[in-house]
């Protein structure tokens, strides 16, 4: 294919960023005719630039407050034309239309308007762009013989390569990186369009089969779950981000210190900070690794509440995502900086370190610390990408890949439904019991099927995640506790368990490491069995009616 020389471009944007100057290179460099509409045109105009007006190409002048403007033969027959086909060309020519050769476009901002909480149905309706994603679309199809500019961050790379190629067209932009950006615009635009009006629909409507999800490249992240795998941060709102990747005008990031296993424990900490905080905790500190809550502690003092959370597990706390609800003070800072030196060693722990650190908010001077007093406070990321308030909203829904596509499914934002919880056993828990419950309760609904959470004076004390059966996370919950120095606390401890127990074999061996009161769904079979061993033993025991399996 022949590079052929531009001579007409159409101009027609909402948002007018660096376009006076772009334009008069066009014409001033390369004797481009600017085709233009309404504000650009005026604009361009007032700084001197020559324009031929829309309507003197299409012979009919705009309408409907501007709705209807490019919305005809004489622009997208110009935009469409394969100049490679005689056919297409003698049409052109026997309908007295010039083709268009470049088509310079951006969107209103729906996005941005319709953030705006005063923001009316009636104003959000007229931001929704018809002609520009029409002509994004066309010179995006036509890109073998059409440049196609959808953001301001490409003017510069664009006149480059007119520069470079004599006025000609730069093969490399128009075969791949400028039509993809225009048809990821249109498609991310339609999206954010769909996910608004999504809103007015009924649930069932959505998961009767249609939904919109509106998917943004957020940034590169280290590696994968393994270093031979490569990932990224993907966003579901939003609008930054993308646009390094399609252009590749801006200078390269830095190499990523959040890995993929990162990104998945932070997300894990502040779920179950936030699901802690909802539920009335007072302060709370939580430890994630490999997705699973290693330690959990709240109290009323900050120190305390991490205190107790690291001493949970120091030895998986090590290298794991801490999450706060409350703000880093310096001596917050302090303590888990020394968190080895004051608690560590004496229990048993060999190293520590952070790679990410969540919190509301960081003191300046508490920053300080965190980057001066160890090495590995330069590398730690610290981010307040969590919410303090309890009144803070879960998402809506949930995602996970399968083969093909992904399961969506309503995110399990049930939490303490104590209205529903029933005592079977004849003896009630204490007050300090119900306590503890309730904290093991969130921490198991956080943590890996088949889950088994142990709990006492408000401390996570034991965690069973992830096996194959619920006895084997008994086993590992009552056994991490004694591994860690934790055995004088089962004794009056509580269990939860994410599901109900097929048998009572998992409750008797938590009653025999020391647990006084247990809560579950309940709904076995056998759940007499299970109450039966309860009374015997004097135990404690509720049935929420939820189960919270978590894959």
């Amino acid at each position: 294919m022949a590079d052929r020389k531009i001579k007409r471009a159409l101009i027609s944007v909402y948002d007018k960023t660096g376009i006076v100057d772009f334009a008069r290179a066009l014409r001033e460099e390369f004797g481009i005719e600017i085709i233009s509409t309404g504000g650009t045109a005026s604009l361009l105009k007032e700084n001197g630039i020559p324009v031929t007006l829309v309507e003197e190409v299409t012979g009919f002048p705009e309408m409907m407050d501007g709705r209807v403007k490019t919305l005809h033969p004489k622009i997208h027959a110009g935009i469409l034309a394969d100049r490679d086909n005689p056919e297409h060309m003698r049409q052109l020519a026997e309908q007295g239309i010039e083709p268009i050769d470049m088509v310079v476009v951006n969107l209103y901002p729906f996005e941005k308007t319709v953030a705006d909480p005063n923001c009316t149905f009636e104003q959000a309706i007229e931001m929704i762009d018809i002609g520009g994603p029409c002509l994004l679309r066309a010179a995006a199809k036509n890109h073998k013989h059409v440049l196609v500019v959808e953001n301001d961050m490409l003017y510069s790379l664009v006149l480059k390569h007119l520069r470079g190629l004599g006025g000609c067209q730069g093969v490399k932009l128009r075969d791949g990186r400028l039509p993809f950006g225009a048809f990821w615009t249109t498609t991310q635009y339609d999206a954010a369009v769909a996910a608004w009006l999504s809103h007015n629909v009924p649930d069932s409507y959505i998961f009767g089969g249609v939904t919109a999800i509106h998917c943004l490249l957020d940034e590169e992240l280290r590696y994968g779950e393994n270093p031979h795998q490569r990932s990224v941060s993907v966003s579901f709102a939003g609008s930054a981000g993308i646009d390094r990747f399609i252009t590749g005008e801006r200078e390269p990031d830095p190499e990523p210190e959040m890995s993929y296993n990162n990104r998945v424990d932070a997300h894990a900490a502040t779920e179950l900070c936030q699901e802690l905080n909802r539920a009335d905790m007072p302060k709370v500190a939580c430890f994630i690794k490999h997705a699973n809550p290693c330690g959990v502690g709240i109290a009323a003092d900050p120190v305390e509440a991490y205190r107790t959370a690291y001493l949970g597990d120091p030895k998986a706390a090590m290298g794991g995502v801490l999450a706060f609800n409350f703000a880093v003070t310096d001596d917050v800072a302090h303590a888990v900086m020394d968190s080895l030196q004051r608690w560590g060693k004496k229990a048993g722990s060999g190293s520590f370190f952070l790679d990410v650190w969540i919190a509301p908010s960081f003191a300046e001077s508490a920053m300080e610390i965190i980057r001066t007093k160890k090495r590995w406070g330069t590398r730690v990321q610290c981010t307040n990408e969590i919410d303090d308030d309890p009144k803070s909203q879960p998402e809506s829904l949930d995602f996970k890949r399968v083969f093909g596509g992904m399961v969506v499914q309503e995110a399990d934002n049930l939490g303490l439904n104590e209205d529903q919880w029933k005592v079977p056993t004849k003896r009630k828990p204490t007050d300090s019991e119900m306590t503890d419950l309730r904290l093991a309760w969130l921490v198991c609904k956080h943590t890996k099927s088949n889950a088994i959470s142990i709990c006492k004076d408000g401390m996570l004390i034991g965690n069973g995640a992830g096996q194959m059966s619920r006895v084997m996370s008994c086993r590992i919950a009552t056994w991490l506790a004694k591994e860690n120095g934790h055995e004088e606390k089962l004794r009056g401890s509580v269990a939860a368990s994410d599901a109900f127990f097929p048998f009572s074999d998992g409750p008797g061996l938590l009653i025999d490491a020391g647990v006084s009161a247990i809560i579950q769904p309940g709904g076995s079979k056998r759940d007499a069995d299970t109450i039966t061993l309860c009374d015997e033993r004097d135990v404690a025991m509720i049935f929420t009616g939820t189960r919270h399996f978590k894959h």
